[in-house]
């Protein structure tokens, strides 16, 4: 079988990784077409894996009407290729996939792990015209959840499920001394349309962060936006690849970023996502009211950022408090990864099972924690 899978952001990449392994050890034919976005082109080069760039240049304005535009780019894009290929099924995120996918009569799987009042606009581009679309449980996609085909796990969990990321302390004591704490800040571009009224973490927010964590160990910044010079000192100057390593041995996390407070928390990490979607979003809503993870705050509650901040600090035993509730996260979740495998190697057999027997999911339960 021949299959396209489209990454439009570097989680895709980590999130897609360990399937298209197994799929191209089942003997099907993979094409992988990115646009651009972050350091995405950089992890796919570092790991020497081809690809196609059907969007090189970021858009500069984030506007309905240059998001649109980008999209027709991409539309075309994927037309020529879908043309010269002809591939059997689709797979990615990517709106323009469920309309190449339609266009051509051609299953479309789009995987999913926002709900649709949070990404209302990319929803009504994307699910009418997709085939699946393939997403947690605990996701809303009101209307189109005739299309759902839902999941016990996250997406993230595709790449930071035990089975498949070993966390290695060497790695970080490469800038971080072992028995130094140490505090991980993220601080996201916020480009996409749907951040648009988002501020997240502002450069007087992160002065106060650091005035309030130096006294209790070493900070460093992760970060897409430039920022002044005064805060150089604390960028992490780190591997690309390597994030995740950080981020499993951080004391904690402060973030604007969904996406890395999702990670965090399937780590076992505590983070504090300071954002505008706090308590909007589903997946990060269970990982905090069902297993305590992590904790959401609206950007205009600049005192309850410090003093949950200042909490964290006060907990003795915060670690291994966080890594047991990491461990019932786990025990309650299935390995995405082989489901994704299975669930894309055999269609459409596969869902015609699954619709069947939504439990059958379980097969894909399988937990080894072996963590050094």
């Amino acid at each position: 079988m021949k299959i396209l899978f489209h990454l439009a952001h570097p989680a895709h990449y980590h999130m897609f990784k360990y399937v298209i392994r197994n799929l191209i050890s089942k003997g099907h034919s993979i094409k992988i077409t990115i646009n651009t976005k972050d350091i995405l082109e950089q992890l796919l080069i570092n790991d020497g894996i081809q690809y196609e760039n059907i969007l090189q240049k970021r858009r500069k304005y984030n506007t309905k009407f240059h998001a649109l535009l980008a999209l027709i780019k991409k539309d075309i894009k994927l037309f020529q290729i879908q043309i010269n290929g002809n591939y059997d099924i689709m797979v990615g995120t990517e709106a323009a996939l469920s309309h190449i996918g339609w266009l051509f009569r051609k299953p479309v799987l789009i995987m999913d792990e926002d709900d649709v009042t949070v990404v209302p606009e990319a929803a009504k581009l994307s699910f009418p015209f997709a085939t699946y679309v393939v997403s947690p449980v605990t996701c809303n996609l009101k209307k189109w959840s005739k299309k759902k085909i839902a999941y016990n796990g996250f997406q993230k969990l595709a790449y930071l499920h035990p089975k498949y990321f070993t966390p290695k302390e060497i790695i970080v004591n490469k800038l971080i001394d072992k028995n130094v704490r140490f505090f991980l800040i993220r601080v996201s571009d916020l480009s996409a349309y749907h951040d648009k009224d988002n501020n997240g973490l502002t450069i007087e927010i992160i002065r106060k962060i650091i005035e309030i964590l130096a006294p209790h160990g070493k900070i460093l910044i992760s970060t897409e936006r430039k920022l002044p010079g005064d805060l150089s000192q604390y960028l992490l100057q780190a591997e690309f690849n390597d994030i995740h390593h950080y981020l499993y041995y951080a004391d904690f996390l402060i973030a604007d970023s969904q996406s890395m407070c999702v990670e965090a928390a399937i780590l076992g990490t505590p983070s504090i996502r300071f954002s505008g979607f706090a308590g909007k979003i589903s997946v990060l809503e269970e990982l905090e009211h069902k297993f305590g993870l992590t904790f959401g705050i609206q950007i205009t509650e600049h005192d309850k950022l410090y003093q949950k901040i200042n909490e964290l600090l006060q907990i003795k035993n915060l670690r291994q408090k966080w890594q047991a509730k990491r461990h019932k996260m786990l025990e309650d979740k299935i390995d995405v990864t082989a489901f994704w495998t299975w669930l894309i190697d055999n269609y459409p057999k596969s869902v015609k099972v699954f619709q069947k027997n939504v439990d059958y999911q379980n097969t894909f339960r399988e937990l080894q924690i072996n963590e050094k």
